[in-house]
């Protein structure tokens, strides 16, 4: 049996075939969904081929033979980077199966679900002395205007309101002034959920928003700028952010990944006017790799790249 997998590239760029050799428990299977995923994907096949690792890419169309091969018992890859299972809940007894048979899978679906929850992360990081924005947690079955009263009280208006699942921003208000926002959000949230959150307003540094995208991958943690108003992308120097603050971030990033047990994720974090760090958006489980240089919000591509690098090195020291 031999399997290929299909790189597709993006509009009006050559398409890539990869057709690594089959081995009874490959080095690396990579499980993507997502259209935009394509460059990341061709990324990181180039670096695994450089280091000669046996891999198995499964497109969206060839997830179900990822299946039926996962019921080989002798199937256990060293490293499965899945990027599908989120979408695709069938992937996911295979995913569990092959952690019992010795795989390390970037990242377990049963962490990744309890990570995504943003109440729960909300009490999680409270509880571990971590700040984030003053919170007020409801559900459907919570009175609107009781809340919407508690929120003016608490958070001042307005307010953010997020759905406890969810990313991308959808379903997120953040200019909510009204117990019809709360009642609008409840009716969205996939869970029934949502999370009322005080609006921060970062410090400016070097005339710019102190707002950072934190990416944790397997122990690196690396930073860059992240306009929460544009949602742009910029390059940040360590020398560019106040020691105190930096060292702070980089304890706050690790004590999530402790905690989550989740080794491929980003967070959000705000200086506030008051000096203080804020934890905004706790943990994007599934980080969007789309590049700068083809996607004007997107990545920057050495950023990308230094993550390419890392996953690689790490399967092959495995």
């Amino acid at each position: 049996m031999k399997l290929s997998a299909r790189i597709v590239t993006g509009k009006n760029r050559i398409s890539h075939s990869a057709k690594p050799y089959y081995s009874p428990s490959p080095d690396l299977v990579i499980l993507w969904e997502w259209e935009y995923d394509d460059d990341f994907v061709f990324y990181l096949a180039a670096a695994a081929r450089r280091r000669s690792l046996a891999t198995q890419i499964y497109a969206p169309a060839q997830l179900p033979a990822f299946l039926h091969t996962c019921s080989r018992e002798d199937y256990a890859p060293r490293m499965v980077i899945d990027r599908a299972s989120d979408v695709h809940s069938a992937l996911r007894p295979a995913l569990d199966a092959l952690v019992k048979r010795g795989s390390k899978i970037i990242n377990e679906p049963a962490r990744v679900d309890w990570c995504r929850d943003k109440a729960t992360m909300h009490l999680e990081l409270v509880s571990s002395g971590i700040n984030v924005p003053y919170g007020i947690i409801a559900s459907r079955h919570d009175s609107a205007e009781a809340t919407f009263s508690l929120a003016m009280e608490k958070l001042g208006l307005p307010f953010v309101i997020k759905p406890s699942e969810g990313g991308g921003g959808e379903g997120v208000i953040l200019d909510a002034s009204s117990p019809g926002h709360i009642t609008e959000a409840l009716k969205k949230s996939p869970t029934g959920k949502v999370v009322l959150q005080k609006k921060v307003t970062p410090q400016l540094l070097q005339d710019r928003r102190a707002w950072f995208r934190v990416f944790y991958i397997l122990d690196l943690i690396t930073l860059c700028w992240w306009d929460d108003l544009t949602h742009l992308y910029g390059p940040c120097a360590e020398k560019e952010i106040p020691e105190e603050n930096l060292a702070q971030m980089q304890q706050i990033v690790t004590h999530i990944a402790r905690k989550t047990q989740i080794h491929f994720f980003s967070t959000e974090i705000a200086i506030d006017h008051d000096g203080s760090l804020q934890v905004i958006d706790f943990v994007n489980e599934i980080c969007d790799m789309r590049m700068r240089s083809r996607h004007a919000n997107g990545v920057p591509d050495a950023l990308v790249m230094k993550i390419v690098n890392r996953l690689i090195d790490h399967c092959a020291r495995l």
